[in-house]
């Protein structure tokens, strides 16, 4: 089994987060294979490459 400490010692958002999964090798179809077990219904889950102030990465958008 593998374990990832994660430490957001000055916050982080949803989609940073989800983000930072899918960058460490997380499918985004595994990502929505488990959101789909929530039976919540009626959004949609897309990943894109983003950069800001010379740092780059994937961020993940939950739209309703």
């Amino acid at each position: 089994m593998k374990i990832a400490f994660f430490d957001p010692f000055s916050g982080a958002s949803g989609d940073m987060i989800l983000g930072a999964l899918v960058d460490a090798g997380l499918s985004l179809n595994a990502l929505t294979t488990e959101l789909s077990r929530l039976d919540l219904g009626g959004y949609q889950i897309r990943a894109e490459r983003a950069g800001q102030h010379g740092m780059h990465g994937t961020r993940v958008v939950g739209e309703v």
